[in-house]
């Protein structure tokens, strides 16, 4: 067994990374199971002076960066500029990062020496741009991870406060904490606090974690290899990590590769050269495929087939791109302008393609998320400048400059969903009416059980409907936390998903490519959630045995340890007496047990919201299509806690609580879920009539107040 600095924290349960928003919004929402979904929310800006916070131990490492001193703690992310300076709003001295020519470009604090710890991160910043970031970033196992852990907006005029924590691995290396936004504007930092959260963890001790033998796992790409490519997505990092077993898992499991992030628009698109001579590129963007060349010399290498993503995206895609100059204090390009800028940069990129990779690419997606969760076209820069047809002439120039061997894909996420899907055809007919599309990109991120019914039927109705090929472009299941047999039942969906795509096929249904995104849990952009097929040590899950198992039959065993689920009849209690609790924090919450209870001894506390849709959620699906009822009790010093249910632009309160006493106060009602137009204690909604799953949770008015519950019993009726 070879032995390698992985990290038993990271393994187990990847990053539990807390992404934390700036301040509270008054009104409800849910969280987006987009691929790309930003997460921002107006931030109050500073009215008072911060109190910068302190390390009660000397050796215990911090930042304490206000820009005063003659210590620096900080580095230029890129080829920036760095200055101190006096700011209007700022208490002191900030720090003013310009010159920056990519999104990603700032300012690195580095913090090796809090690997293994949960920091927590306090910064106020202002930008031209209204939207800054704080991210993390560190090497793990050779490869390169990042993670988003604040996004602050509302600091456009004055400065803003942002705050979050996240974990960082034990034996993470070339660790920062870094500032950056969606825009190369100049970004203003007035300070900067990173501060270790519970006891130190010196990482000099991290543990070292074996990485398992993988030689006796079946080969998915060789049981596959009748059926369709069997693709994984593949960042830079991957490609160039002096570790080698995991290269070797994907070469053993994959025949086809996607770049993560290095095709898309804002790797591709060269802003210091464009930039730095506006008049000459001005109708055709410099472009640089640096960053994804070391993945392509990888695939051609190694005989592996490319999907291409992507090229035209509301997201990732450089603001100054649409700017009459390049300048973004300028006004919009015109239509004329943009529309030669976009044919100029789908041509560059296909004959980069082509000319030194002829024959790899097998598909690319021309266009991504261009229909939002309303169900509309999405209001982006391309519809500002171009118009609502940029599509058609996005695939209009795609096929003109491809080539024969790639196909065309249009690519989105909740493409089962009936209304979305219905407006994804509506856009997309005249241009497979004219010859332009060739196939429908199924992105697949899963966030809670999707019935194969209901799955299926939306990719078919897209082959029928459309008369393309179907590709399975982006796929990870998260794991349902609340259920004690998670990794069992995450498995037996896998098998399930890769039995019905098998059926679907000998239908005669054209499904070329299933794509996992992700290698190992550990290095999904979902890591809390794990939602692919190994864990960060190189060991297969259930939901590897499951895929096997779809294609060679059989029943994926149960683990020793398995619970039997409740019958669709038994109560639901969750009273916390036994230390545990049935359900899972919502968002950005925590929740723990605690003393203090309504009943008993033990209640759950949710705290550390940071939008009111933050709290607690339980899974109870198996009580669709009944009539229930409802009791719990709840405190808190906000003056309304919402008992409310998780459907996408609904999220209806099913019981409101007056809380403004401070005290416990228990409730109870009923709740009809036999049909679609649900009785609510609050009145009657009509809910969509395929929901797969009944996701419940509680949710303050005030998101900083702390929320109790207790006694939770929900049982049929009727």
């Amino acid at each position: 067994m070879l032995k390698k600095k992985i990290g038993a924290m990271f393994l187990a349960l990847a990053m539990l990374s807390s992404i934390a928003l700036t301040a509270c919004n008054s009104s409800d929402k849910g969280e987006s199971e987009s691929a790309a979904s930003e997460v921002a929310t107006e931030s109050a800006t500073e009215t008072e002076t911060e109190t910068e916070p302190t390390s009660t131990e000397s050796a215990v490492p911090s930042i304490m960066e206000d820009f005063g001193g003659d210590a620096i703690t900080y580095e230029p992310r890129g080829e920036v500029q760095l200055d101190v300076e006096d700011a209007d709003g700022a208490d002191g001295k900030v720090l003013h990062v310009s010159n920056r020519t990519e999104n990603w470009n700032g300012v690195n604090f580095p913090c090796d020496n809090m690997a293994g710890n949960t920091i927590n991160i306090k910064t106020s910043v202002k930008s031209p741009s209204d939207h800054v970031i704080i991210s993390l970033q560190f090497d793990m196992l050779g490869s390169t991870k990042y993670e988003n852990v604040i996004h602050i907006s509302g600091c456009k005029d004055s400065f803003a406060v942002g705050e979050g924590t996240t974990p960082i691995p034990e034996t993470a290396t070339n660790v920062y904490v870094y500032v950056e936004n969606s825009t190369t504007d100049d970004i203003y930092i007035d300070y900067m606090y990173v501060t270790i959260e519970g006891d130190y963890f010196d990482p000099a001790n991290a543990a070292d974690v074996e990485l398992v033998d993988i030689s006796s796992y079946e080969s998915l790409k060789d049981l596959y290899k009748d059926d369709f490519y069997i693709g994984c997505c593949v960042p830079d990092s991957f490609v160039t990590s002096p570790v080698e077993e995991p290269r070797t898992l994907l070469l053993n499991q994959f025949n086809s590769i996607t770049c993560e992030n290095e095709m898309k628009p804002e790797n591709v698109l060269d802003a210091a050269t464009t930039l730095a001579d506006p008049e000459k590129y001005n109708e055709s963007p410099a472009l640089d495929f640096t960053k994804a060349i070391t993945i392509l010399d990888f695939a051609k290498e190694n005989n592996l087939k490319m999907r291409g993503h992507t090229l035209v995206w509301h997201s990732q895609t450089p603001d100054w791109f649409f700017y009459e100059n390049y300048d973004t204090s300028a006004n919009l390009a015109s239509r004329e302008l943009m529309l030669k800028r976009l044919e100029n940069y789908i041509k560059g990129v296909f004959e980069f393609v082509n000319t030194n990779y002829p024959g790899m690419f097998y598909a690319f997606d021309v266009a991504n998320e261009c229909v939002d969760d309303s169900n509309n076209l999405r209001e982006s820069n391309w519809t500002k400048t171009i118009g609502p047809d940029f599509l058609e002439y996005a695939f209009k120039y795609a096929r003109q400059y491809a080539g024969d061997d790639i196909k065309l894909f249009y690519n989105d996420y909740n493409e089962y969903d009936s209304g979305k899907q219905d407006k994804i055809i509506e856009v997309l007919k005249p241009i497979a009416e004219a010859g332009n599309l060739d196939g429908m990109g199924l992105q697949s991120h899963i966030s809670s059980p999707v019935s194969m019914e209901r799955y299926i039927g939306a990719l078919k109705k897209y082959a029928d409907e459309l008369g393309v090929t179907i590709h399975v472009t982006e796929l990870d299941v998260n794991a349902v936390k609340s259920s004690a047999n998670q990794d069992y039942e995450q498995g037996l969906y896998f098998q399930n998903l890769f039995s019905e795509l098998l059926k679907a096929k000998a239908e005669g249904y054209d499904i070329e490519s299933v794509t996992i995104w992700g290698l190992t849990d550990a290095g999904s952009w979902r890591s809390s959630d794990t939602p692919v097929l190994f864990r960060g040590d190189l060991s297969k899950k259930p939901a590897f045995d499951g895929v096997v198992l779809a294609k060679k039959g059989g029943e994926l065993e149960k683990p020793s340890d398995y619970v039997e689920p409740p019958k669709d009849d038994d109560p639901f209690d969750d009273n916390f007496e036994d230390g545990t609790f049935a359900g899972s924090a919502r968002a950005g919450a925590t929740v723990k047990v605690v003393d203090g209870a309504y009943e008993g001894d033990k209640c759950v506390l949710v705290s550390g919201a940071t939008e009111t849709w933050d709290g607690y959620v339980v899974n109870l699906s198996r009580f669709l299509g009944k009539k229930l009822k409802v009791s719990f009790a709840v405190k808190s010093t906000a003056a309304q806690v919402s008992f409310s249910a998780d459907i996408a632009d609904l999220w209806p309160h099913i019981i409101e609580v007056d809380t403004t006493s401070g005290d416990w106060v228990f409730v109870e009602g009923e709740l009809d879920l036999t049909t679609n137009k649900w009785v609510l204690p609050t009145g009657e909604v009509e809910v969509p009539a395929d929901l797969d799953s009944l996701v419940l949770y509680w949710e303050t008015q005030d998101c900083t107040d702390d929320l109790y519950i207790d006694a939770v019993h929900m049982e049929v009726v009727g």
